[in-house]
């Protein structure tokens, strides 16, 4: 009997392995033109979502931090993982057919959430639901919703910019997104539009949210006010880039310069540090 029950534990055991290398396989096979997609959009010099490669190992890591949990959860199956599995393939076979690859990237959270559903059960699914959303960061969406938003958003930054020189008193003329200084002329092109600081403020964001014990108000305004942060942090920048620009010359503030990437470093600092005071604050605030 004993021997039987063995049997049956290690035939249980090694469909599981199978079904795990099976579904690997699939999951390889059907999304590997997505990750050189992927790897194209991370990759640009002017790319907007260069932490992509990061996203899965933070994910796999707070995936980690629940061990404890995790190892005290009884693991199962539900059928309606395979359901999802063969929703998120058909979302994949329409993105690659019509060449919308961002609905190709955000298809293949659905197939791993579809993986645990059906080889590891609800419950597990349920402790990792907020690793496996979080994977939304690495997918890039379309240019044209960026482009949407980039152009208020360059243009709210290049105001407050000019704003911080008139407080400053230095003289200029402006003539759109092109700033004529005493001795250069700065153009606001599309890196300083300001996407890529929003876009990675808010990756980060999810993270601090996640970390707090604050109410889910306070969480939600916390969210709500990187964008808006964001802007004004990016017109901080500008500014920067107009002074360096006044002071030095024109070459000293362009895209080739170190003092343009390095304006970009200190603003993104800047905005850490204060999503760490503020998130530090609410954390106190939710323990009172």
């Amino acid at each position: 009997m004993q021997v039987a029950e063995a049997r049956e534990i290690l035939c249980a055991r090694y469909r599981q392995v199978m079904l795990w290398f099976i579904l690997t396989i699939v999951f390889i096979a059907c999304y590997y033109p997505t990750f050189q997609w992927l790897d194209f959009k991370y990759s640009g010099d002017e790319s907007y979502f260069s932490h992509g490669y990061l996203i899965p190992f933070v994910s796999a890591y707070l995936i980690y931090l629940k061990r404890d949990e995790l190892a005290h959860t009884v693991l199962s199956s539900s059928s309606s993982g395979l359901l999802i599995i063969l929703l998120a393939i058909s979302a994949h076979v329409f993105g690659v057919l019509g060449y919308i690859n961002f609905i190709s990237a955000f298809s293949m959270i659905l197939f791993l959430a579809g993986c645990s559903l059906y080889l590891l059960g609800s419950a597990v699914t349920r402790i990792i639901a907020f690793p496996l959303s979080y994977l939304v960061f690495m997918c890039p969406v379309p240019d044209n919703f960026i482009n949407l938003i980039a152009l208020p958003s360059k243009s709210i930054s290049t105001t407050i910019a000019l704003k911080i020189m008139d407080v400053i008193g230095i003289p200029y003329i402006q003539e759109g997104f092109r700033i004529v200084l005493i001795h250069s002329t700065y153009i606001v092109g599309a890196p300083c539009n300001g996407m890529r600081s929003i876009i990675s403020f808010l990756a980060l964001g999810a993270l601090f949210v996640t970390m707090t014990r604050a109410s889910f108000w306070k969480k939600s305004l916390f969210l709500a006010a990187i964008p808006p942060v964001a802007i004004a942090l990016n017109g901080v920048r500008i500014a920067i880039l107009l002074l360096i620009a006044h002071k030095y010359g024109q070459a000293a503030a362009s895209p080739e310069s170190y003092l343009h990437d390095g304006s970009g470093l200190v603003v993104f600092v800047i905005g850490f540090i204060l999503m760490i005071v503020v998130n530090r604050f609410m954390h106190e605030d939710k323990k009172s």
